[in-house]
């Protein structure tokens, strides 16, 4: 694996031609340069479509962060940058969090469940009021195979109250899903 400053940004454009193509998107990579930012761990392209803010790419894996529109671009670099991306993650509290604390922001992350009639492929669903407790019960304090990208905000604000969490990348082998 090259290092970090052995990537370039033609590197991570090529990242996200291959992951439009995985994804079966039929435009093209267009986007004003003069509006790229760049880290030193990763590039954030402004390309733009319905439903998606953008684009982060890791300079490290050249992994590719759809940015989704509903959520405000500092909150979505901030959770990248604490590893919550706008995929599968295993998500991990820290123990000593207060439990009403988790109860709060699990209700904002969407689990994996079978489809009707599909026990192979997953999709997301948010946890129901009746399941929460059960949920926190039974995953505390690591919650394996979660979308937490629309928590966010909730997230920022309780680190920001000293919340301790660390996320985890899923691959799409662990998940046992094309993630479609």
């Amino acid at each position: 694996m090259p290092n970090r400053s052995d990537h370039t940004l033609r590197d991570a454009e090529d990242a996200i031609h291959s992951r439009l193509i995985a994804e079966h998107f039929q435009g093209q990579l267009h986007y004003d340069a003069s509006e790229v930012m760049e880290t030193d761990r990763w590039w954030y392209i402004p390309f733009r479509w319905v439903g998606c803010a953008s684009i982060i790419v890791n300079k490290d894996d050249l992994y590719v962060n759809w940015l989704g529109s509903a959520i405000k671009l500092q909150d979505c670099i901030w959770g990248h940058d604490r590893g919550v991306y706008c995929d599968w993650v295993d998500f991990t509290f820290a123990t000593d969090t207060d439990m009403n604390v988790v109860r709060r922001l699990i209700r904002r992350f969407q689990h994996m469940c079978p489809r009707a009639n599909e026990t192979k492929r997953l999709e997301p669903v948010w946890y129901r009021e009746s399941e929460i407790a059960s949920a926190v019960a039974t995953q505390f304090p690591v919650f394996r195979r979660h979308f937490a990208w629309f928590a966010i905000p909730e997230l920022r604000a309780a680190s920001e109250e000293g919340l301790q969490f660390s996320c985890l990348l899923m691959s799409r082998a662990e998940l046992g899903t094309d993630g479609s």
